[in-house]
């Protein structure tokens, strides 16, 4: 039964030499031959008892005072917090072989009375007091005395037990913490299970929940003009820490103008037609919600009168204007900085840094050297260009800002360096910068329009 070894009795260790009524001890028990070689495949059942205190408890696996070794026990294993004498002297406990009382094995220990414990200090070292979680399960650990039996009250209402180690720490999981706020205490107890020492009571506040999508609105109600200015609003949970929408592959970040309501201004697409509006909520827990679809923008094209310049206007070139006649711009900031192109699917995006100086900008695109035309007039520093499909092409763009003095005259910046911007199909998008200046001295003439 017990392979190539005999078994010849049992080796008994307490994880002390000395102890106080009631205190844990640990007890390991290894099945040896007659040279104390451990027999690793011993795989039979034991017995174990104190014959010297009637009253000892062997709690946890040794509770029915009994053992049946397995192969994964390779002949020794060990109890934690498995013996408690309730009487004081020199004290033993037996281990038997079921099959064998003849063999067998123990081990002695003095007891000594139990000192009269009171005002155990014990202590929560996590969770922190205060501290909102993402999760509604979380392991409660702290410090007090070794080998007692921690006692965690949860909401005042549910009793969770544990028992401390013998480097003085304990932990327990807790779960199915409510949402919202919740309490937790620890208490330490003695041998009567009589409380010792309680900690301070910690409050710990849960946020499992995915942020909740209420509703969009959308103004203007209804159709609305291409590239038209519009206000998205939208309804959810407070303090969120990021809501967007996208509408035609363009994201558009909110901000919380109130608890609850998120609000930013944009422009409609382009192209007239229905355009799925996207709204995805982000808390400081990485929680996301998003809704697909949450509204619908319907665009027109642009009504009579607003549409952009025809292709045959241009800008002639002239020869620079008398330093004399240049208007005074009072130290305005209207230069055009950090162009940025951005490639989407059907379209590409110009952006650049918005100027506290300009109240709108200029679009010019170059027609033929030397020779430029306004196609639009935009508030906000960013401008699309469709993709076209049927050819691979590139345009140049340029950018003017626009401005007043402090006496309401109209001013116009210098026009920016030129950017290629692309609206054919290529593997790539680049950015190529053309000078505006010729060496010959050569400029563009500004377009009279107060923009």
């Amino acid at each position: 039964m017990y392979a190539a070894w005999v078994l010849d009795h049992f080796e008994v260790v307490l994880g002390k030499t000395e102890a106080k009524v009631w205190e844990a001890l640990d007890i390991t028990i290894s099945a040896v031959d007659k040279n104390s070689e451990i027999i690793i495949d011993y795989t039979g059942d034991i017995l174990v008892f104190s014959e010297s205190d009637a009253e000892a408890e062997f709690p946890n696996d040794l509770s029915e005072n009994s053992y049946t070794f397995t192969i994964a026990n390779e002949g020794s294993v060990k109890f934690e917090n498995a013996v408690r004498f309730n009487n004081s002297g020199k004290q033993d406990v037996y281990v038997y072989d079921l099959s064998d009382e003849k063999i067998l094995g123990v081990a002695e220990i003095d007891i000594s009375e139990e000192e009269v414990e009171k005002d155990v200090e014990i202590t929560i070292v996590s969770p922190e007091n205060g501290v909102t979680l993402g999760k509604n399960n979380i392991t409660v650990s702290g410090t007090t005395q070794k080998n007692h039996q921690i006692r965690i009250i949860v909401n005042d209402n549910q009793d969770l037990f544990t028992t401390s180690n013998a480097e003085w720490l304990f932990e327990k999981e807790v779960e199915n913490l409510q949402q919202g706020e919740n309490t937790l205490q620890a208490y330490v107890l003695n041998a009567d299970s009589e409380k010792i020492g309680e900690s301070a009571k910690i409050g710990v506040k849960i946020n499992s929940s995915a942020p909740e999508f209420k509703t969009i609105t959308i103004s203007p109600e209804g159709e609305v003009d291409a590239e038209s200015e519009i206000s998205i609003e939208v309804v959810s949970n407070a303090g969120l820490s990021e809501v967007t929408v996208i509408i035609d592959d363009v994201i558009t970040t909110l901000t919380e103008a109130k608890d609850w309501v998120y609000r930013a201004t944009t422009l409609a697409p382009k192209q007239a037609g229905e355009y799925g509006v996207d709204v995805v909520l982000k808390d400081e827990f990485a929680h996301e919600t998003r809704e697909v679809d949450a509204a619908t923008l319907s665009v027109i094209a642009l009504k009579a009168g607003n549409e952009l310049p025809p292709e045959d206007t241009v800008i002639e070139i002239i020869e620079p204007e008398p330093e004399e006649t240049t208007i005074n711009t009072e130290e305005l900031d209207l230069t055009i900085k950090d162009i940025e192109v951005t490639e989407l699917k059907t379209k590409s995006i110009v952006t650049w840094k918005k100027l506290d100086d300009a109240e709108s900008y200029n679009v010019y695109k170059k027609i033929a050297e030397n020779k430029i035309e306004l196609i639009e007039n935009v508030i906000d520093p960013r401008f699309e260009v469709e993709i076209i499909w049927d050819e691979i092409k590139y345009d140049e763009f340029a950018i003017k800002a626009i401005g007043k003095t402090s006496s309401g005259e109209t001013v116009q910046g210098d026009l920016s360096e030129m950017t290629k911007v692309k609206t054919g199909p290529e593997l790539y998008i680049f950015l190529a910068l053309i000078a505006l200046l010729m060496t010959t001295g050569i400029f563009f003439l500004r377009k009279n329009i107060a923009q």
